[in-house]
């Protein structure tokens, strides 16, 4: 009896320790093993180039003439803008002097007050008449509105330019993609030379 007991201690003894211990979860590999990783694993991420966008070109003309040209690399044209610009308000501005000019001349005329007839008389020394002087009145208006209109369409031209320009930034950044310009000229049926303008698209 007492050897059993003695018997089932020493194996009590002896198993107690494997209960203790605990399965390693970490895997060690070997300095000699190496992961290998194919190149359609790896995602690669590449910078694009901002897109060119015609809105905002047109934005940028509306709110400052010139500046759509500049966003499109155009630098040429911004000097024929602001020259086309500055003509224009140079007309507007000497039609319009003139045209109150003439006006109130017509106007003290068709008043009768003999005191005007000291300022009037400067236009009489010119050899002109009432009749000649109520015709530049209404020639100068005339000139005036037509140079307001004129800047008008310089203005939209401006925006339509910048706007056209960014789209056909496609045409210069394709390499697949082309398109020239150039003058041309041709005879008419009537044997008369004249010139054009001729487009060219390619497609490489």
């Amino acid at each position: 009896m007492r050897c059993i007991f003695l018997l089932i201690l020493f194996s009590s003894c002896y198993t107690l320790p494997l209960f203790g211990q605990e399965e390693d979860s970490v895997m060690i590999l070997d300095n000699s093993e190496t992961v290998v990783t194919s190149e359609e694993d790896i995602e690669t991420f590449r910078e694009l180039e901002p897109e060119h966008s015609p809105r905002l070109a047109a934005m940028y003309s509306a709110a400052i003439p010139g500046l759509g040209q500049f966003y499109n690399e155009k630098y040429w044209k911004i000097p024929i803008v602001y020259s086309l610009g500055v003509f224009a308000a140079f007309q507007i501005k000497s039609n319009h002097q003139n045209f109150m000019l003439f006006r109130n001349a017509y106007i003290n005329i068709v008043d009768g007050n003999p005191t005007n007839d000291i300022e009037l008389q400067r236009f009489y020394d010119r050899g002109l008449t009432t009749e000649s002087i109520e015709r530049r009145v209404e020639r100068f208006k005339r000139d005036r509105d037509y140079w307001i209109i004129l800047a008008g369409l310089f203005y939209v031209l401006n925006i339509v330019d910048a706007t056209v320009d960014a789209h056909l930034r496609e045409f210069n950044i394709n390499p697949d993609l082309s398109i020239k310009v150039e003058p041309t000229l041709h005879r008419s049926p009537y044997n008369n030379m004249q010139a054009g303008l001729t487009f060219s698209l390619r497609f490489k």
